[in-house]
């Protein structure tokens, strides 16, 4: 890539996608913060209930790259664009996330490696996650999907060992969520009530995770179509960690179009909310009373 103070007319560097074949000559350095960052430090918070080793997200670089990208379009929008950077990196501090965006911006100027600042700023964001990190040792369980029957879906757990009884399954489970918040994949301090039911033609296992609170699990600031707070990403995280320990255990193969349903068992994994914890807290505590009240009976 050439210099592009040699030329009059500065040509969009390699892997650049910005729909047009000039980029332009000169960029405006972002001034003031408008986004959530304005102190020294990351104002990322994650509750204790949350907490678990975090793993680079896919999308990260990509977006980070849309950021450039777009800048390179267009300019005028430079503050935009250093501020969606910015908030792409929560865990980083303001200056420290501002500093990549603006080594990004001088190198995609100067030929730089600007792609290699991206992939350096995506890592210490994940390095300075409060989760932390997995310990060695544990190797998360894992579902591989393939073509199924008819226009269906074959999934196959990474601890499927053939068809078994529910109740020797949910056993497993319950090892594995044990193994797993040891090895901090899951936050430690949850329980889960992992139950089981058989039926005629088929059997299930339900996992509800208890120790979330509302208060940790749903974001005010973000709400549905339905005006209701949507889950923070660390509580979809969550679930879908458990789901698939949830379904390392089975086998699957599915195709709703042709109605064809066949599966060693079917699970389900729900995150227990306030209302239903003061529920089962009810219910135990009635137990409780009635069990006292007949051994005084006797």
């Amino acid at each position: 890539m050439g210099d592009m103070s040699l030329t009059q007319t500065a040509r969009q560097p390699k892997g650049i996608p910005v729909g047009g074949q000039f980029a332009a000559t000169s960029h405006a350095e972002p001034q003031v913060s408008l986004g959530r960052h304005t102190g020294g430090v990351s104002d990322r918070h994650v509750p204790e209930s949350l907490r678990m080793a975090h793993f680079q997200d896919p999308s990260l670089v990509p977006s980070l790259h849309r950021c450039l990208s777009l800048y390179a379009e267009d300019d005028s929008y430079a503050e935009l664009q250093a501020e969606n950077f910015s908030d792409a990196l929560p865990n980083l501090p303001f200056e420290e996330s501002r500093g990549y965006w603006t080594k990004a911006v001088d190198e995609y100027a100067d030929g730089g490696d600007w792609e290699a600042t991206l992939e350096e700023a995506a890592a210490a964001d994940t390095d300075r996650h409060p989760g932390g990190k997995i310990k060695d040792g544990y190797t998360p369980p894992d579902v591989k999907r393939e073509r199924g029957y008819g226009q269906g879906t074959l999934t196959t757990g990474s601890r499927y060992t053939g068809y078994r009884d529910a109740t020797e399954v949910c056993k497993d489970i319950r090892a594995e969520l044990k193994a797993a918040t040891a090895a901090n994949y899951l936050p430690a301090g949850l329980k889960y009530s992992v139950t089981n039911e058989k039926y005629s033609g088929g059997q299930s296992i339900r996992v509800s995770i208890q120790g979330v609170t509302d208060a940790d699990r749903l974001d005010p600031a973000e709400v549905d179509h339905f005006g209701r707070p949507v889950e923070v990403p660390e509580a979809k995280e969550l679930r879908r960690r458990v789901e698939t320990i949830t379904k390392a255990f089975n086998r699957t193969n599915i195709d709703g179009q042709s109605d064809y349903f066949s599966a060693s068992y079917y699970d389900h994994v729900d995150i227990e909310d306030d209302r239903g914890r003061a529920w089962r807290e009810r219910e135990a505590a009635h137990r409780k009373a009635k069990a006292a009240a007949r051994a005084a009976a006797k």
